[in-house]
């Protein structure tokens, strides 16, 4: 437990000493609002790309282009990549809570200015 605490004390004098503590510019305000949404988009720009080679691949002649193996792999790279930029955005989510820059809704709230 103490070791866990001596972690994150560094972790946090770390990404502070990075500028991690400075107001967050807009994209990372979008994925700490939105994660499961910048997790969709990753996955599906990733499995749009995978596709096109795909296509590429067919219109070469190569045949396992749309084997079910073939399928099945870019299938699990594109998932692969929207849980992973989820979890990124969560995890920014968690940092901006952390330095009190979200939510961003009460902070720019009228009334809350001296």
């Amino acid at each position: 437990m103490r070791w866990l605490k001596l972690l994150a004390g560094w972790f946090w004098r770390v990404d502070a000493s990075l500028g991690g503590d400075a107001k967050p510019h807009l994209g990372q305000r979008f994925s700490a609002a939105h994660p499961v949404r910048l997790g969709l988009v990753a996955g599906a720009a990733v499995g749009g790309f995978l596709i096109l080679f795909l296509l590429i691949g067919a219109a070469t002649g190569w045949e396992y282009a749309f084997a079910l193996a073939t399928l099945l792999f870019c299938l699990c790279v594109a998932a692969f990549a929207g849980v992973s930029m989820m979890g990124i955005g969560y995890f920014e989510r968690w940092r901006q809570r952390h330095y009190g820059h979200y939510p961003h809704e009460v902070q720019d709230e009228r009334g809350s200015h001296p």
